[in-house]
């Protein structure tokens, strides 16, 4: 759900918690929100997140009359697996500089429930994860490589399994060797690894190799072939992969990165691809 409201003050809305996650934006006025008797205040020129499930009750009090930009929306999709992995608070915010840009999101949600059409559900979804990206990139939440590893599941050694993935991402990796690692067995290890990483090792290992072969198209001038070496995969795998998900081939995707770099170091951002 996603909508404008204008409150006036003394306002109230009370209830036992919720089941949803709650974006809020005020461009007037003043609200606070008691949580488990903790008072936040929601201001201006502010985002603000409500977690669900992370209290019994809450309840909010327009203190000044109110304009306010507001979604609600539930995570259901592995798309949103690392929010849950994040450490938020009952309720964060941040600053916030552009305060159309913000609006202009959550009126593309309002506008997409307004409308009974085949792509309305994914302009929605796309709207709620820019906010969402929007939000983290502007946190001081964000996560490090290190405290996500903190961020897994405990007492289960996926820090050592993701180190080792990242070592031996030129070798032949088994998922028995992972097993080793984690000390766990390995239709334990695999069922558990999807449950924190949203894919199995194998899915994983995969798109790790191919960000690292991308990376090194980007900044190196190798051969295919040593990319495909270094990064653990067959010579004719690699153009394979890179293109089920770029849509074009090793060489291309070069092409087009390298002169976006040099295109950027000039001034100049018109870049072309060609076979």
């Amino acid at each position: 759900m996603a909508a404008y409201s204008e409150r006036d003050a003394g306002w109230t809305d009370s209830r036992d918690g919720i089941d949803f996650y709650r974006f809020i934006y005020a461009t007037e006025g003043k609200a606070v929100v008691q949580i488990n008797g903790v008072t936040y205040n929601i201001e201006p020129n502010r985002v603000y997140l409500l977690r669900p499930k992370t209290f019994k009750s809450y309840e909010i009090t327009v203190e000044q009359k109110a304009k306010l930009y507001w979604c609600h929306f539930c995570l259901e999709t592995q798309d949103f697996k690392f929010i849950k992995l994040l450490k938020l608070p009952f309720t964060s915010s941040i600053p916030i500089q552009d305060g159309q840009y913000v609006i202009s999101i959550i009126l593309r949600m309002m506008d997409a429930l307004g409308r009974e059409s085949i792509t309305s559900r994914l302009k929605l979804k796309a709207a709620i994860l820019e906010l969402m990206s929007y939000f983290v990139d502007n946190s001081a939440l964000m996560v490090s490589k290190s405290s996500y590893y903190e961020l897994l599941e405990s007492g289960e050694k996926w820090t050592e399994v993701i180190d080792y993935i990242e070592k031996n991402l030129h070798q032949n990796i088994q998922i028995e060797d992972l097993a080793k690692v984690a000390y766990l067995h390995p239709n334990y290890l695999i069922t558990s690894f999807k449950t924190v990483m949203g894919c199995s090792p194998i899915q994983y290992v995969t798109e790790r190799r191919l960000e690292m072969a991308k990376k090194l198209l980007k900044e190196t001038d190798l051969p295919i072939s040593e990319i495909a070496s270094k990064v653990g995969m067959l010579n004719h795998y690699l153009p394979r992969l890179l293109k089920r998900q770029t849509g074009i081939t090793p060489k291309q995707y070069r092409r087009l990165m390298q002169v976006d770099i040099r295109n950027i170091n000039s001034g100049n951002g018109n870049s072309e691809v060609k076979e």
